[in-house]
C-alpha cells in the first residue's frame, strides 16, 4: 500500500513529539523512584551514564584540535624559519663566492703589477673580451685602442709569458695575433744555453723552434724566452717549455713547444708599447 505524500514530510514532527513525550514520561516517572539518601534521581543517574562519555569526547576533540592547531602553528614557524636560513645560507655563499673571486682577481692583478714593473718601456692594462681560437687565425680582443695608445706591433703578455701582439687597432678596441697562430713568428732563445732560434705557432695549441742546429743542446724541459731580436718583442718574455727536442732530418732539430700561457683562461693582460724601428731604418743598406 502506497504512503500518501503528504504523511512523508510530517514524519520528523511526529519523532520529535513522540521523543518529547517519553522524555516527559521518564522525568515524571523519576520523582517517584528516587531512593532515600540520593540526590539524584533513576533517570539522571541513566541520562548521566548515558551521556557521561560525551564531555570526555568534546574534551579529546578540543584537546586534539588544540594540538594539532599548535602543531601546524610550529610547523608554519619552522617552515618559515627553514626558508629564512636558506635565504640566508644562499646569501652568504654568494657573498663568500664573490669575495673568493675578488680575491682571485686582486692577487692576478698583483701578480700582473709585478710583472709590468719590469719592462723599462710604458705598458697598459687591458681585459680580454673575446677569445678565437678556434677559427684559422688564432686572436683575441682587448678592450684597449688607439684612444688608450695601443698601436699596432705592441706586445701583448700576462703575469705566464707572452701572449701575442697586437695586429689591429680601433678607437676603443684592439685585435691580437696569439703566439700559437700560423703566421706568428718571434725571435727566441734556449733560457739554459741561450742559443737562438725562431718560434713559429703551428695553428693548434702549440709552437715549433726552427734554426736550431742538431749538435746544439737543446733537452725537453728547457724554458724558451723572447730574444729581442726580431725588432717586435722585448728580450726575456717567458714564451714556453721544450716538450720535444729531435734530431729532425735536416741539419736542424725538430723542436715542439709547450707556450707558457694558458689561451684558454686568458683574462687580464699587460700591453706593452714598444718602441716602433721606423720602416726606413729597417730596408736602409748602404
Amino acid at each position: 500500500m502506497a504512503v500518501p505524500t503528504d504523511v512523508i514530510p510530517r514524519r520528523p514532527t511526529l519523532l520529535f513529539i513522540v521523543v518529547l513525550s517519553l522524555l516527559f514520561v521518564l522525568m515524571s516517572f523519576s520523582h517517584q523512584t528516587r531512593y532515600l539518601g540520593e540526590t539524584r534521581t533513576m533517570f539522571e543517574r541513566t541520562v548521566m551514564t548515558i551521556f557521561s562519555p560525551v564531555p570526555k569526547f568534546v574534551n579529546w576533540i578540543g584537546g586534539t584540535a588544540q594540538d594539532i592547531h599548535h602543531g601546524y602553528l610550529d610547523m608554519r614557524s619552522s617552515v618559515n624559519e627553514n626558508v629564512e636560513l636558506r635565504r640566508k645560507v644562499a646569501s652568504l655563499t654568494t657573498e663568500n663566492l664573490k669575495l673568493r673571486q675578488s680575491e682571485g682577481d686582486l692577487k692576478r692583478l698583483r701578480s700582473l703589477l709585478s710583472y709590468a714593473e719590469q719592462f723599462d718601456m710604458q705598458t697598459s692594462m687591458g681585459q680580454t673580451i673575446m677569445l678565437d681560437t678556434a677559427g684559422r687565425f688564432k686572436s683575441i680582443i682587448i678592450d684597449r685602442g688607439s684612444a688608450d695608445g695601443v698601436q699596432v706591433n705592441d706586445v701583448v703578455a700576462n703575469a705566464n709569458g707572452l701572449v701575442g701582439r697586437v695586429v689591429l687597432t680601433t678607437h676603443d678596441l684592439a685585435k691580437v695575433q696569439l703566439v700559437t697562430d700560423n703566421n706568428a713568428s718571434i725571435g727566441a732563445l734556449v733560457e739554459r744555453t741561450r742559443r737562438q732560434g725562431v718560434v713559429r705557432g703551428n695553428g693548434a695549441n702549440a709552437a715549433h723552434m726552427f734554426d736550431i742546429p742538431s749538435l746544439a743542446d737543446v733537452q725537453t724541459g728547457d724554458r724558451v724566452l723572447t730574444a729581442g731580436i726580431d725588432g717586435i718583442y722585448p728580450r726575456g718574455i717567458p714564451l714556453g717549455t721544450i716538450v720535444r727536442a729531435d734530431p729532425g732530418q735536416s741539419l736542424f732539430k725538430t723542436i715542439t713547444v709547450k707556450p707558457a700561457v694558458d689561451f684558454s683562461s686568458i683574462e687580464e693582460v699587460i700591453v706593452i708599447h714598444t718602441r716602433k724601428i721606423p720602416p726606413a731604418v729597417v730596408r736602409y743598406a748602404p
